[in-house]
Formats: structure tokens, sequence, C-alpha cells
């Protein structure tokens, strides 16, 4: 199985792109007993949607956007 690094690297992944049927399989078995990556899961669904509502012209720049991905990383592996 997948490590919390790359489980919380599909999660963000899975904004921009379809994951494969393996990947998704392997994120939803890890999600189910790994409550630090199902808390940025959800997070990380709040700040999408939370961005998705300002609308298109307030995009982030790939920079703010990594560090907004580590911040998150690390906030749930202090949980």
């Amino acid at each position: 199985m997948f490590s919390c690094r790359h489980i919380t690297r599909l999660i963000s992944d899975r904004l921009e792109r379809s994951l494969s049927w393996f990947e998704s399989l392997c994120l939803g078995v890890h999600l189910l007993g790994c409550g630090p990556c199902y808390r940025f899961r959800r997070a990380v669904g709040w700040l999408h949607r939370g961005l998705v509502l300002v609308g298109s012209d307030a995009a982030l720049a790939p920079q703010a956007r990594e560090r907004i991905r580590l911040a998150l990383e690390q906030a749930a592996r202090e949980e």
C-alpha cells in the first residue's frame, strides 16, 4: 500500500486529474484507516471549494498552491 505522503499527493492530484482505478482503490482503502489523511482530504476539499466559489479570477500561482499543499500535509502529519 501507499504511504501517507503518497496518499496526500494523490488527494491533491485528484483535483487536477482523474486517478487510475488502482490509485482510487488504494486511496479509499488508506482513508478508511488513516485519520490524518482523511482530515487532510477534508481540508483540501474545503479549501478547493472555497477557491472555486471565489471565481476563476482568483487563481493561485503554482508556487502558492505548492506552499498550501505542503502546509496541509504538515498539518495532517501533526495530528
